[in-house]
């Protein structure tokens, strides 16, 4: 529902420097897994098996407390049940990340 904010510094210079799309696909889907499994930390929650990720994502410049980045809008499955409205990676506390399923 709102942009995703996936890249911490370290991971923006690795995606700027990924030149194939599938190559920055399958890091993008990575940093999904790991923020899912960070999710699941935060709740206590302990996932059981391995998380696999597929996205249709567009990145586009947002906004986060007057600093530039990037931002990923679209779409993902992945094969474990999130909350809807729920927030995944940086900016939730500001209304980033925030899923709906899609059915």
């Amino acid at each position: 529902m709102t942009h995703w904010l996936a890249l911490n510094p370290a991971n923006y210079e690795r995606y700027k420097g990924i030149n194939d799309w599938r190559e920055k696909k399958e890091f993008l889907n990575g940093i999904l897994a790991g923020n899912i499994l960070s999710m699941c930390k935060g709740l206590d929650y302990v996932v059981d098996r391995k998380l696999y990720v597929h996205s249709r994502l567009d990145d586009e410049k947002v906004e986060y407390k007057g600093v530039p980045m990037i931002g990923f809008t679209g779409e993902f499955r992945v094969n474990f049940r999130i909350p809807e409205f729920f927030g995944l990676g940086k900016g939730v506390s500001q209304g980033f990340g925030v899923v709906k399923a899609f059915l």
